[in-house]
C-alpha cells in the first residue's frame, strides 16, 4: 500500500483542524439561527380574477390561427359585435403644484363670466412651455410659461466675429404668465379669475435700466379650466410622468388640491392604454383586446360616468404607450364592442386564467344572473403560470382580523371552475369563514385558483400589502376616498350609442370555424383536468 510521511500526516491533521469551526462559533450560530414558526404554503395557478378573457389565452389562441371572432367566442359566448362610440374621463392625478407640459403647444381655456373687464381670451402656450397649476385659499391658479420663438429670419443679424471677452448681442424673450383662479360659488359652478402678465426679457443688464411690465385687466371665468393641446397633441401631467392626448380638465378638488381629468375619444383611448404593450401578439390577439378594452370603458362611462387608470379598471398610460401594432389592432376595430341584448356587455379580463375562467361569483362575488357569457370554462393554455408563496400563520391572522392564534387554514367551498370561494381559519377564537376573495386580497395572493397545506418554515418574508384586482366595469368609477368627488352622472355619463350586431351571436360553435380548432378547445379541457388530477395528487 502507499505509505505516507509523517510529515503529510501532520499537514493533513493542521488542515482538517482549521476546516473545523470551534465549538463555541457553532453554538452561536445554532442560537441565532431563525425559529421556525407555523406557515401556510400556497400553491396556484393563474393570475388575476380569471372572469371572462384571460389576456394568456387570447394569445395562445391567435398564435394557433383563430381569429377574432373565435378569441371573443371562447371568452364571452352568446355576445354579439356591435357598433359604440364615444367618449371616456379618466382621472389622472389629485395633487397641489402640478405642472402641466405642452411639447406641441396649446392653451389654456375658461368660460368668461358675466362680470368679467376682459374678453374670452384662451391662454396660448408655445411648444415647450408649460403651466404651474396651483390652489391657495381662493381657488384654482394657473400660471402657464410660453417658449420663446425663434427669431425671425427677417430680424436676425449677421454673424460677426467677437473677441473671447465680447458676448453677441441676443434678441429679447417674450414670456407670458397667466394666473386662474375659481372664485367660491354657493351654487357649485365656481369661478376662476385670470390674471395676464406679459413680460420681456432682455439681455442681462443693470437693474436700474429694466422697467415693471404693464397690468392687463382681469378675466373671470365660470366653471372648471380645460387644458387643451395644438391639434392632436400632448399634455404631460408630470407628477405623473405621462402625457395624454384630448384635453385635460382641472377642479378643484378636497384638501387644497386640484383634480385632473383627461377626456378623450376611445379610440385615442385605447391606442395609450398599457394593458397589452407586446407588438409580437398576433393581429387578431390584439384585435380581441381592443374589443374588450372598448367595450369595458364605454359601459364604464355609461354606468359610472368615470373610469380609473389603474388595474383596478385598466391600466392607462396616454400617449406614451402607443404603438404601431396596437394602433393598427385598434383602427382594424374601430367602432366594434361587444353587446348582450341591447346592452354593452361586461367585457371584464384578466391576466393569466390558469387555464380555467372562472365563473362571475368566484372572480368577483357577485351573482352571474343576467351573465351568462361570463361562465367558468377551460381554455387553451400553454403555460397556467403556476406560483408558490408561505406565509406565516401570525400574518393570516393579522391580515384577516383574526383575535389569537391561528392553527389550520382550509378550503371550504370552491367554484365551477376550481377556485376557492370559502376559506376557514381554525383557532384559538373557533372556525372563521371568509371568502376565497378577501383571502387572495387580504394576503397579495395572484388569483384564487391555490390549494394549501399548513407547514412550518423559516426566514418567513413579512407580507408587504394585498393584491388589487380589476373591478366590473359598473364599479369603475374612482372612489370618494382618494379625495374627488364623483362627476354628477347626469352630465357626465357617456352618450355614447349602440347598435347590436347584425352577424348574430358570436359564441357557441358557430363561432368556431373549423373541426380542427373543436378538437383543440376538446383536447385542452381533458388536459387541464388530468393537470388538476395530478397537482392535487402532488399536495396530498
Amino acid at each position: 500500500m502507499r505509505r505516507v510521511s509523517v510529515a503529510a500526516r501532520a499537514s493533513a491533521a493542521g488542515a482538517l483542524v482549521a476546516l473545523a469551526p470551534p465549538l463555541w462559533v457553532a453554538s452561536a450560530a445554532a442560537q441565532n439561527a431563525p425559529a421556525p414558526v407555523a406557515a401556510i404554503q400556497v400553491d396556484g395557478r393563474g393570475n388575476g380574477h380569471g372572469v371572462g378573457m384571460a389576456q394568456d389565452g387570447a394569445l395562445a389562441m391567435g398564435k394557433a390561427g383563430a381569429g377574432l371572432k373565435q378569441i371573443l367566442g371562447q371568452f364571452y359566448p352568446g355576445t354579439s359585435l356591435g357598433k359604440a362610440t364615444g367618449s371616456v374621463r379618466v382621472p389622472v392625478f389629485t395633487g397641489n403644484a402640478v405642472e402641466l407640459t405642452f411639447p406641441d403647444g396649446g392653451e389654456v381655456r375658461g368660460t368668461p363670466a358675466a362680470n368679467s373687464s376682459g374678453g374670452e381670451q384662451p391662454q396660448k402656450v408655445a411648444p415647450g412651455g408649460s403651466a404651474l397649476v396651483y390652489r391657495e385659499g381662493d381657488g384654482t391658479r394657473v400660471k402657464t410659461s410660453t417658449a420663446a420663438p425663434p427669431p425671425s429670419p427677417a430680424t436676425t443679424a449677421a454673424p460677426t466675429t467677437t473677441s473671447p471677452t465680447t458676448s453677441t448681442t441676443q434678441p429679447p424673450e417674450t414670456t407670458t404668465s397667466t394666473t386662474i383662479v375659481p372664485l367660491p360659488d354657493p351654487g357649485g359652478g365656481g369661478q376662476t379669475k385670470a390674471v395676464v402678465v406679459p413680460t420681456t426679457a432682455a439681455p442681462a443688464r443693470p437693474a436700474a435700466t429694466t422697467a415693471p411690465p404693464p397690468a392687463t385687466p382681469d378675466s373671470v371665468y365660470n366653471g372648471a379650466v380645460i387644458a387643451v393641446p395644438t391639434g392632436n397633441g400632448r399634455i404631460g401631467v408630470t407628477p405623473r410622468g405621462h402625457r395624454y392626448r384630448g384635453v385635460v380638465e382641472m377642479t378643484p378638488s378636497a384638501g387644497n388640491a386640484v383634480r385632473f381629468v383627461n377626456q378623450v375619444p376611445v379610440e385615442t383611448y385605447l391606442r395609450g392604454m398599457g394593458e397589452v404593450r407586446n407588438p409580437s401578439w398576433p393581429a387578431a390577439s390584439l384585435q380581441a383586446q381592443a374589443v374588450a378594452a372598448r367595450t369595458y370603458a364605454l359601459r364604464a362611462m355609461t354606468v359610472a360616468g368615470e373610469l380609473c387608470d389603474t388595474q383596478r379598471c385598466q391600466v392607462y398610460l396616454g400617449a406614451d404607450a402607443e404603438y404601431a401594432a396596437m394602433d393598427k389592432a385598434v383602427a382594424a376595430t374601430s367602432g366594434q364592442v361587444l353587446v348582450f341584448g341591447k346592452s354593452l356587455a361586461s367585457a371584464v379580463y384578466s391576466a393569466n386564467g390558469g387555464g380555467n375562467s372562472a365563473s362571475r361569483e368566484e372572480g368577483f362575488g357577485l351573482t352571474g344572473a343576467g351573465y351568462p357569457y361570463l361562465r367558468a370554462a377551460p381554455y387553451p393554455c400553454t403555460d397556467p403560470a403556476p406560483w408558490s408563496t408561505t406565509i406565516a400563520l401570525r400574518d393570516v391572522a393579522a391580515r384577516l382580523n383574526y383575535r389569537g392564534d391561528i392553527t389550520a387554514v382550509q378550503v371550504t367551498g370552491r367554484g365551477p371552475s376550481g377556485r376557492a370561494t370559502q376559506v376557514t381559519l381554525r383557532g384559538a377564537s373557533g372556525d372563521v369563514t371568509v371568502t376565497g376573495i378577501q383571502f387572495d386580497g387580504a394576503l397579495g395572493l395572484r388569483s384564487t385558483l391555490f390549494e394549501l397545506r399548513v407547514t412550518t418554515a423559516t426566514n418567513v418574508p413579512a407580507l408587504t400589502g394585498g393584491s388589487e384586482l380589476q373591478a366590473p366595469p359598473e364599479e369603475a368609477a374612482v372612489p370618494e376616498a382618494e379625495g374627488a368627488p364623483l362627476p354628477r352622472a347626469a352630465s357626465k355619463r357617456s352618450t355614447a350609442t349602440v347598435s347590436s350586431g347584425t352577424s348574430g351571436a358570436i359564441g357557441g360553435p358557430a363561432a368556431v370555424a373549423s373541426a380542427l380548432w373543436l378538437a383543440v378547445v376538446a383536447a385542452t379541457v381533458v388536459t387541464r383536468r388530468r393537470e388538476r388530477r395530478a397537482w392535487q395528487a402532488s399536495l396530498s
